[in-house]
């Protein structure tokens, strides 16, 4: 279990570590799924788990000193444990919104530790000292980005997997099967919350256009997406023609 632990530490600590990367989007549920489980040796649950909580946090991000909930650190540790006690996607979901809230909240730890290494460095600052001002700056992003959610991947896994494991283990399989189809529903959920932000009289109708094509006249999708790319484009060439036309007239206009 030593293996699997610190595995799973190493990548959510790292995907953490995506602003200082340069804001690759490592922490996104859908990619920090997926590489952990590449490393674990089930890339496919990684993948499903992750593309499910994507869409569950798409619209969850920080406002102010509002606290976000983690997705990815949620979809890292669900699933290291949906791989390692073999019970599908479906236990892997069921854990992911106490777990995101762990890591939203270690993400505000991570600002009090923050807080402390830059008095470190404004001291440093102050004193000309530019050396040991970026010095103090790689090893607090280290320490607390990387090493507080390494401890959180490791710790998830290496004192709750066994215990996971066994409790997994004496879940009736009608109940297995009413988590799994819980899973299925939190996409469900993801975009109900994304649409109460998004939604007005302006956009209501093109969700209600695709909710026909694909539920009705079973266009997949990537079709769907591409449709309705095209009709973007088309209306922001016809919003910016439109001027173009206006003055031509008005200049037409003068001539005569």
């Amino acid at each position: 279990m030593l293996i699997p632990a610190l595995l799973t530490g190493l990548v959510v600590g790292l995907c953490k570590m995506d602003y200082f990367f340069g804001y690759c989007m490592l922490n996104r549920p859908i990619v920090e799924g997926a590489l952990v489980g590449l490393v674990l040796g089930d890339v496919a649950t990684g993948a499903i788990i992750g593309a499910s909580l994507e869409i569950v946090f798409l619209g969850s991000f920080p406002i102010g000193a509002a606290v976000s909930p983690d997705g990815g650190t949620a979809a890292g540790v669900s699933t290291a444990l949906a791989v390692i006690t073999g019970a599908g996607t479906g236990i892997g979901t069921t854990f992911a919104v106490p777990l995101a809230l762990i890591g939203g909240f270690a993400y505000v730890l991570c600002k009090f530790i923050n807080a402390f290494f830059g008095e470190a460095m404004k001291a440093q600052l102050l004193n000309d000292n530019d050396r040991a001002a970026r010095a103090i700056f790689w090893v607090g992003a280290w320490v607390s980005q990387f090493g507080l959610y390494f401890l959180i991947g490791f710790l998830s896994i290496y004192f709750g997997s066994g215990a996971m494991e066994a409790a997994v283990n004496s879940i009736p399989t009608n109940i297995i099967n009413a988590l799994n189809s819980a899973g299925n529903l939190l996409p469900a959920v993801g975009f109900g919350l994304l649409l109460t932000m998004i939604m007005d009289k302006k956009v209501a109708a093109w969700f209600f256009i695709g909710f026909i094509l694909t539920a009705y006249l079973g266009m997949p999708t990537i079709a769907v997406t591409l449709l309705a790319t095209a009709a973007v484009v088309l209306i922001v060439f016809a919003r910016e023609d439109k001027p173009a036309l206006s003055t031509a007239a008005e200049e037409d206009d003068n001539e005569f």
